[in-house]
């Protein structure tokens, strides 16, 4: 999948491990944790797109292992 390949991609990129990798995961899905148990329909496909979109806005540099 290019959305698993992606978040992969940044944790290498940004030399995090498993609380990183972790951290990439819930910046892209944090609006999702929120809405879905509310709304009707209970699954959601994220695209590449999207996790693109979320993790610009999120500023992702800012977990870059030191």
């Amino acid at each position: 999948n290019d959305v698993l390949d992606y978040i992969v991609e940044k944790a290498i990129e940004f030399k995090l491990g498993a609380r990183g990798l972790r951290s990439i995961c819930e910046i892209i899905m944090i609006d999702a944790m929120f809405e879905l148990p509310s709304n009707p329909t209970k699954t959601m496909q994220i695209t590449l797109e999207y996790a693109h979109k979320k993790l610009e806005k999120a500023n992702v540099k800012r977990l870059k292992a030191a």
